[in-house]
This record gives C-alpha cells, sequence and structure tokens, in this order.
C-alpha cells in the first residue's frame, strides 16, 4: 500500500504519571490522517478514578475537577478503537502512548492493540540525527508549528501530525521511500545505514561555529576557491549559523545543495541588529551571492510629496526628491501603494488635483463637482486650505487616525448593507495604510526632517539598551549603553548626540537608491519592534538639555538630568 493510500491516526495521550501499571489515562487526543490532510479528529477526558497529581497539573493544566465527571476509560476506550479502525497508530514515543493503551485494555478485559504503530521519535533519531532534541516541542520549534494546545492531547496529536507530514516528504525525496511497508521498516534501520552528515559539515560544526562570537552581525558561507555563497543578517550569530548546519538533513533542497558546497563562513560583528541589516543589504548587491535571492539590486522606491512650497500644495508621488521646498515622505514598497495613499488624500481632504494654470484661471474642474475639492480657484482661502494642509501632514505622519476610523465605520455600512465585496475592498485598504502610516508614525515628520533617538530595549537583552541615531531619514550611528549608564557612558551619550545631530550638515537634496533602500529598511526595522522603541524627536528649536534628558530619561532605571541642571 502506498503511503499516500494510507490512514494514520495520530495519538496522544495525558497520564497521571509514567507508569503504565500503577498510573492511568486522563485524555486521549487523536487526528486522523489519509493524504497528509487532517480528516477527522477526537478528543476526550478520561476519569482516572485517582487525583490528578499537582506535576501533572501543572503541565498540562488537567485537574482533578476537571476529569471527576468524565467517562471512565472503559467507555473511552471503545470509541476511540472505533476511530482507529484499521488504521496505523502513529505517536511520538510510540512505545510510552501503546503501553498505556494495552495496561487500560486489560483492566477492562478486551484485547490489545494489533494495529501496525509507527514512532515519529525513532522517525527523528534517523532523519534528523543533527538536531539536538528530539522531543516534540523541539521539533516544533525547529518546523516553526504553532501549537495550539500544547501539553493537551489533541494539540500534540495535531503537532505530531505535522511533523509526520514533513517526514513522510523528506523519506519520499531522499530514500525513495513511497510504501507504508517501507516506512515501517525504516524506523527499525540501524543508524549505520541512514545517510551521514557531510565531513565538511561536522568539520564546521566542531571547528568554526564554537568560535562565532556572541553579538550581531552579517556571515558569509564560501566555497573552496573563497566565493561567497551566501550572505545573512543575525541577531545572534551563533544561534543563526548553528540553525542553518543543524538538521541539515531536513532542509529544503535548494539549501543542501548550497551546503554541500559550503567550504568556510566568514563574519562581522555590528553593535546592534539594525546595523547588521544594513551592511547585509550592501554586502548582498555588491557581491550578489548565487543562492541569495532577495536583496540583489537596489530599487527606485516611490516617495509621497505633499508640494508646500505652493500657496495651495497638491499632493503625488515620485522617485526622485528634488530640493523644491516640498515635503517627501516615505518611501512606501510600489506605485501601486503611491497612488493608494494619494487617492486616498484625494478622497477624504479634497486637495485640488488641477494644475496650476488652470488654477489661476480660476475655472472649477471635474473634481469640485465629484465633491474631490475644496475648491481654492473660486473661495480663495489660503488660511482654511493651509487648515486641511496641515490634517494632511499629521495623517501622513500618523499623528491622526481619523482616515482609518471612517474608513472602518464605511466598511461596517457597507458589511451591513450586504454589499461584501465593497466592504472587503475597504478593509484591504484600510489595512494597507495602516501598515504605512504605523511605519511613519515614529518619524512623525516629512523624510529631510526626520531626525531622531530611538531607544530600543530588546527583551532578551536586559543588560543593555541601544541608541540609534536618526538624521534626515537616515541612519547615522549606533550607540550601545551597558545598564545601569556610569558617568563616563552618560558623558559619551551626549557627546555623539550632539556630535550626529548639531554637525553642520545641509539636508540631502536628493536621495539616491541607496539611501531610500536603506530608509525603507529602517522603516520595517522600527515597525517590527515598534513596541520594543521609545523615539524622541531632535528638534532644532528646543533645549539641547531637555533633549538629551528625555533621550536619557527613555534608557530603562535612569534618572535623567533635569534641564539646564
Amino acid at each position: 500500500m502506498t503511503i499516500a493510500d494510507a490512514t494514520f491516526v495520530v495519538t496522544d495521550l495525558e497520564t497521571t504519571g509514567t507508569t503504565p501499571d500503577d498510573d492511568r489515562i486522563m485524555e486521549v487526543g487523536a487526528v486522523k490522517v489519509q493524504d497528509g490532510t487532517v480528516i477527522d479528529r477526537f478528543q476526550q477526558l478520561v476519569n482516572p478514578q485517582e487525583s490528578v497529581p499537582g506535576r501533572i497539573t501543572k503541565m498540562t493544566g488537567i485537574t482533578t475537577g476537571m476529569v471527576f465527571e468524565a467517562p471512565p476509560v472503559k467507555d473511552v476506550l471503545p470509541d476511540y478503537r472505533a476511530f482507529l479502525g484499521d488504521g496505523i497508530l502513529v505517536a511520538h514515543n510510540a512505545s510510552f502512548d501503546v503501553s498505556f493503551l494495552n495496561a487500560e485494555l486489560r483492566r477492562i478485559g478486551d484485547e490489545t492493540l494489533s494495529n501496525d504503530t509507527l514512532c515519529t521519535v525513532r522517525l527523528a533519531r534517523r532523519l534528523l540525527p543533527g538536531l539536538d532534541s528530539k522531543g516534540l516541542g523541539r521539533l516544533a520549534q525547529f518546523y516553526d508549528i504553532d501549537v495550539d494546545g500544547r501539553h493537551r492531547a489533541l494539540g500534540d496529536a495535531e503537532a505530531t501530525s505535522v511533523v509526520l507530514r514533513r517526514f513522510v516528504s523528506q523519506l519520499a525525496f531522499e530514500h525513495e521511500v513511497e510504501t507504508v511497508e517501507a516506512l515501517l521498516r525504516f524506523q527499525h534501520q540501524s543508524y549505520q545505514t541512514v545517510r551521514e552528515v557531510p565531513g565538511h559539515i561536522e568539520s564546521i560544526r566542531d571547528e568554526v561555529l564554537p568560535d562565532v562570537p556572541d553579538a550581531p552581525g552579517v556571515y558569509v558561507m564560501k566555497n573552496s576557491s573563497g566565493t561567497p555563497l551566501y550572505i545573512g543578517k543575525a541577531k545572534r550569530l551563533p544561534d543563526r549559523l548553528r540553525s542553518h548546519f543543524t538538521a541539515v538533513e531536513s532542509s529544503g533542497a535548494r539549501k543542501r545543495k548550497m551546503l554541500q558546497k559550503v567550504r568556510s563562513v566568514d563574519w562581522t560583528t555590528t553593535d546592534t541588529e539594525l546595523e547588521a541589516i544594513l551592511l547585509e543589504s550592501r554586502r548582498i548587491k555588491a557581491e550578489k551571492p548565487r543562492y541569495n535571492r532577495a536583496q540583489r539590486r537596489y530599487y527606485n522606491r516611490p516617495f509621497l510629496r505633499l508640494d508646500t512650497a505652493h500657496e495651495y500644495p497638491t499632493i503625488s508621488w515620485t522617485r526622485r526628491l528634488e530640493a523644491d521646498g516640498a515635503e517627501y515622505y516615505g518611501p512606501v514598497r510600489n506605485t501601486e501603494q503611491a497612488e493608494m495613499v494619494v487617492d486616498v488624500v484625494g478622497r477624504f481632504f479634497q486637495l485640488r488635483e488641477c494644475d496650476d494654470e488652470r488654477l489661476h484661471l480660476g475655472q472649477r474642474c471635474l473634481y469640485a463637482d465629484m465633491d474631490r475639492c475644496t475648491v481654492p480657484c473660486e473661495t480663495e482661502d489660503p488660511e482654511a486650505y493651509a487648515t486641511v494642509v496641515e490634517r494632511v501632514q499629521a495623517f501622513l505622519t500618523g499623528q491622526d487616525q481619523r482616515v482609518l476610523d471612517e474608513m472602518q465605520a464605511r466598511m461596517q455600512r457597507a458589511s451591513d448593507d450586504l454589499k461584501f465585496e465593497k466592504a472587503a475592498e475597504l478593509r484591504d485598504t484600510r489595512e494597507q495604510l495602516e501598515r504605512i502610516l504605523e511605519k511613519q508614525r515614529v518619524a512623525a515628520a516629512p523624510v529631510r526632517e526626520h531626525h531622531a533617538a530611538l531607544v530600543h530595549r530588546a527583551p532578551k537583552r536586559p543588560d543593555r539598551a541601544d541608541v540609534i541615531l536618526v538624521r534626515f531619514g537616515r541612519f547615522e550611528e549606533s550607540i550601545v549603553c551597558p545598564l545601569p549608564l556610569s558617568p563616563e557612558q552618560r558623558t559619551h551619550l551626549r557627546e555623539r548626540c550632539r556630535s550626529v545631530f548639531d554637525a553642520d550638515t545641509d539636508p540631502p537634496t536628493t536621495f539616491s537608491k541607496r539611501d531610500a533602500t536603506e530608509i525603507r529598511l529602517l522603516s520595517h526595522w522600527v515597525y517590527a519592534h515598534r513596541e520594543e522603541l521609545r523615539a524622541i524627536r531632535w528638534n532644532s528649536g528646543a533645549s539641547r538639555e531637555g533633549m538629551m534628558a528625555a533621550i536619557e530619561s527613555a534608557i530603562p532605571g535612569q534618572v535623567a538630568d533635569r534641564p539646564g541642571s
């Protein structure tokens, strides 16, 4: 029988202990799988007719009260047995689950199980010899499986079914195992007959990885001639590199092909993850390694342009920034996003969309008839128009949420009126717009006026805070602040902030493709870490001591000086 035609019943038990003769089943969970798809589920609490030990409750969340009114095992096992049928019983550490099931069956005077059994722990030992642990939790982490209800029977059975699917795919690809008979034999195959990890991988694991520093950075995998094959970045270099060389056997075909060629690994440490992201981008574009698919070239990203130099500003998008007095926001991902924002501003704020010639002629246009313009050609009220422009500026910097609220209300009205396509369109536009504006909220300024200190405290690094200095929308410098700050470190922080922000540098007349790309990478990083960041805008007209005090007070555990102290 082929694996695709077989029925697998992936089973997990929760028990009051680890000894089948002395302890009892208190929950049964199972999923029925055919051709890689879950087609049915079984879950039932069981009254073990004894109290649930505290250590078991702590691990599973199952209390004695929860199972007190559950049916006894003699009523549950017949239902489970009917669910199992002639299927192959699969479990993670199958000997444990089968021994408990058979012990309970003997106690109620029933026949023990005769189904074929498949153990995913046995498969893991043969397919993933490089993985440090073969427990279900580690496999779920390795395969990035989102376990809903860990340490409950059905949740663990669901996770095990995903692991089984991964193993079956790997067995077919690497070992040409396509029948049930071959699959059942493979779990008992001796380790010596399973393909070993290549020697050069073992050499890198044993001789190179122990020397990798515990820091953020960029790493380069090279072939025997020193040609870069892949460039990557890491929050912590040891963790990221170990992930490449752990359980190589289960990697995708492209990655395995690359790892066959890797003979050396180099790295460059950085002070912060953000610097690693920017350095990775530059090196990939400069060296274009064969196995890097993304970031191989710079893109000309569009910016939003608010023509504030004009008495009656308009909004548009452009790929090139000019020294023309206009305000530029972004960049955004592509022209579709740029056009969407311009359209939303036109519909909600009604900035003029006519050209200057028509404006000066005082001729009413189609947009006025469509109620998409404040008609400055007729009203000639620059102060009222300026008020609208201020609202647009607040919107573009993520400070004004009224447009998003109105879109939410329109979406709800469309849904109530059964106009579901319109509601879906509004929902998609709103979600996309919200992401764009969230990235602008930290900057809260046009690109050329974006000067800020971003204080970042990573949850897993309680011993430090990073201060990211941004000027003209671009990353300038990172300052690592060991906690708590010493007087010398506070002095250094102040000197570096003043050096960056008070430098006599004119705003850039334009931004290169590299500048635009790195501004966008910065905005992505800020968005991803928005819950961990505090942003202090550096205002040229404000007190320097006041701003330094604000930066220091944003660093955890610090008591900043009062302004003027």
